[in-house]
């Protein structure tokens, strides 16, 4: 709790930063935040606040480890953003203080022990993202990107939200470890099942998972594109965290209903993420595509959750985040100067910019699933486990999958190392240089030394 309040402390800081004309410090305050959460997640350091909150939320293992790992990728979206953002930009506090208010939505989403908790959550992490998505005013596509997120969330909210009365009104509880007990005690009822379903399809949703992931690419080309990575990466952990308590607590008893409907999820989102790329010609699709498949894989983890899966799911995302911003990262970079955001038009990109090609070549390879990369063990970690727990047809389809994925992947990396460019240097200040080798060597180092990692996650 000593975090979430410290977050949205300096949140309020940022806002007054720009009210007093004091842009300068925005990044520098948003630093300073993050490591200030940071710290106190890694230390334990959340206060007792136990009879305050009601117990509404529980800061166990699993909550610090999420936390973490959510407070280190927002941090390496504050670093990107330096790039992103120039310091002549309106409203630029006011975005950051937005990036702090839904990180607090997304430490919430990972410790909650109580539904009203899960709701306010999901709307503290989502309602600044609908503003952000469509806080570039001038560009008609943010402008649609971020209608379309808010009318889409704002309808499945509505989902969660009676979804959640229903459970209540069966159980007679919001509490995790209650309705845990009742389904125990009571078994199931149709209400109940209603209930559950509509709360699982509101995650669904949130993940970009089939059927419901046509948002994604829609939102994703629109908006801006720091917000983008913020998207497929805070916002879909955040999701799983939440998604992980409410399964293993509170419909532990129910698994067979949610264990049947995440199987059948894992094999659509596995194989429409990774055949539908194959049409994708925007750069910033190819990458939403890529992240609805990537969270197939991970429902893998889902589908045969066990103690082990918590780690795995947590080093699969980190590696996956560290490749995904620096992917976005390149692609925004090169849509700047150039205006280009088709694959096709990336031709030659190496000819040029060596170090653009290199960093988004380790991407793509990381998504692939080339060792000795950290896409590489993200996957043969949770494709063991599932083969462990005897998902032996999810795990082929996850590699037939996962084959065809690395041939859109290989078709990007074609055309950027292509000898023919009409594609000019792009200048590169030595403090971006250092972020993109820096993101080059995480990719490996995270791939090389998978239990020191997992281990410093908890």
């Amino acid at each position: 709790m000593n975090a979430i309040i410290v977050l949205g402390i300096f949140a309020i800081i940022s806002m007054y930063l720009g009210v007093f004309n004091l842009k300068k410090w925005g990044f520098a305050v948003a630093i300073l935040g993050g490591l200030t959460g940071l710290g106190l997640v890694l230390t334990g350091n959340q206060g007792d606040w136990t009879s305050l909150t009601q117990n509404m939320v529980s800061f166990d293992q699993m909550s610090q480890s999420y936390s973490a790992l959510l407070i280190v990728v927002t941090l390496l979206i504050f670093v990107v953003s330096k790039y992103y953002y120039n310091d002549g930009i309106e409203h630029l506090t006011d975005i950051y203080a937005l990036f702090f208010f839904s990180l607090i939505g997304g430490l919430v989403l990972v410790s909650y022990q109580h539904l009203v908790m899960l709701f306010l959550g999901v709307e503290i992490l989502s309602i600044p993202l609908y503003i952000l998505a469509g806080s570039n005013r001038r560009n008609t596509n943010a402008n649609e990107a971020g209608l379309k997120y808010f009318l889409l969330g704002s309808f499945v909210a509505c989902f969660l939200l009676l979804g959640i009365t229903l459970i209540y009104g069966v159980t007679g509880s919001y509490d995790l470890t209650e309705i845990a007990s009742y389904i125990s005690q009571n078994g199931t009822s149709s209400l109940l099942i209603i209930g559950v379903l509509m709360v699982i399809g509101s995650f669904i949703f949130k993940i970009a998972a089939v059927p419901f992931h046509f948002w994604a690419p829609d939102v994703y080309q629109g908006s801006p594109t720091i917000l983008t990575s913020y998207l497929a990466t805070v916002g879909k952990i955040a999701a799983f965290g939440a998604l992980i308590r409410l399964l293993n607590i509170g419909l532990i008893n129910m698994a067979d209903l949610w264990h049947n409907i995440f199987y059948v999820i894992a094999i659509l989102t596995m194989v429409v993420g990774s055949v539908v790329t194959l049409s994708q010609t925007n750069m910033k699709r190819l990458l939403a595509y890529t992240g609805v498949a990537n969270v197939g894989f991970v429902l893998l983890a889902i589908v045969a959750l066990n103690d082990s899966s918590y780690s795995y799911i947590l080093y699969y995302f980190l590696g996956y985040s560290v490749a995904t911003i620096a992917a976005f990262s390149v692609y925004s970079t090169i849509k700047t100067h150039t205006n280009i955001d088709s694959i096709a038009a990336m031709r030659g990109l190496i000819v040029n910019n060596k170090l653009l090609t290199l960093t988004l070549i380790v991407a793509m390879l990381s998504f692939a699933g080339i060792p000795p990369l950290a896409g590489f063990f993200g996957k043969f970690f949770i494709f063991t486990e599932a083969l462990k727990a005897g998902k032996v047809i999810l795990v082929v389809i996850a590699i037939v999958t996962s084959v065809i994925s690395a041939f859109n992947y290989i078709r990007l990396m074609t055309h950027t190392i292509s000898s023919e460019t009409t594609i000019e240097k792009i200048p590169l200040s030595v403090d971006y240089r250092v972020y993109l080798v820096a993101s080059i060597l995480a990719i490996i180092l995270i791939g090389l030394f998978p239990d020191a990692v997992m281990g410093f996650l908890g």
